[in-house]
């Protein structure tokens, strides 16, 4: 018994452990997206479904989980092709623009802020089942030039982060953006292009103070760009690329009515 016991003991004996010292590491934000330019990125974002024999897919409005097709960039790279401007998404002039990425459910859906009830007046139903590289086809060269308008107001002329750009919250800030203004008449019908730039606002919630609002209704915008509750929450913040910043919308938004556009065409 009494050998067990030493045993016992000797083999429960530890040494001294060497001591320890604990060095923090340093961890960096890295962009993952900045050696792209914002047209690289946007061709990456395709929703990631099985197609029939056709190309075509179910179009899938729930956006609670990243990578569903309804926060998928599908329709705004057809659309960018389909009208030829590449280019804006691609330049390498300036790194300072800022890039409002239309998901596909800024396209579906039966109202006004929704971009192809708005120009075709027909609605694209959630669950669609479309080749959206096809899509646009068919559209007509005044379809088309409205589509161009839309596009070009949701490109800003300046970098537009949540921090530093907009340093406070419950401010509005206005920036231009590549879509001219229309002049109107003493009625308000179209009469021209103006030489001068449409306004675009961003805005810090003080309510959800990492949200961005697009043209909120305190705006000093026109009355034009509020209406039908225009002001859009900024759904993903902060895809940097190496010519600008992306953010991606859930619809659109406007300075003027889209409609003022139909036979002013749009480069």
């Amino acid at each position: 018994m009494a050998t067990c016991f030493v045993a016992a003991l000797s083999s429960c004996t530890l040494g001294v452990q060497d001591e320890f010292n604990y060095e923090s590491e340093t961890y960096s934000e890295v962009d993952p997206y900045e050696n792209m330019t914002a047209w690289e990125y946007i061709q990456l974002r395709k929703s990631n479904t099985i197609r029939d024999s056709q190309g075509r897919f179910k179009l899938v409005s729930n956006t609670s989980v990243y990578g569903a097709s309804g926060d998928e960039l599908d329709l705004m790279i057809a659309a960018i092709k389909r009208v030829g401007f590449e280019d804006l998404y691609q330049q390498t002039a300036t790194n300072g623009r800022t890039y409002l990425l239309l998901n596909n459910n800024a396209f579906t859906g039966n109202t006004d802020r929704d971009i192809v009830k708005s120009i075709t007046g027909t609605q694209l139903a959630d669950n669609s089942t479309l080749n959206p590289d096809t899509y646009f086809d068919n559209w007509t060269p005044t379809q088309l030039n409205l589509l161009k308008a839309i596009l070009k107001y949701h490109i800003v002329t300046d970098f537009v982060a949540q921090t530093p750009t907009i340093p406070t919250f419950g401010v509005n800030v206005l920036f231009k953006t590549l879509l001219p203004k229309v002049e109107v008449d003493a009625v308000g019908a179209p009469v021209s292009l103006s030489t001068e730039m449409s306004d675009i606002a961003f805005y810090r919630n003080p309510d959800a103070r990492t949200t961005l609002v697009i043209n909120d209704p305190s705006s000093p915008l026109p009355v034009t760009a509020n209406t039908l509750a225009f002001n859009e929450n900024v759904r993903r913040h902060n895809y940097v690329f190496n010519n600008g910043i992306g953010h991606y919308l859930n619809e659109m938004v406007r300075y003027q009515p889209y409609a003022l556009y139909t036979n002013l065409p749009i480069n």
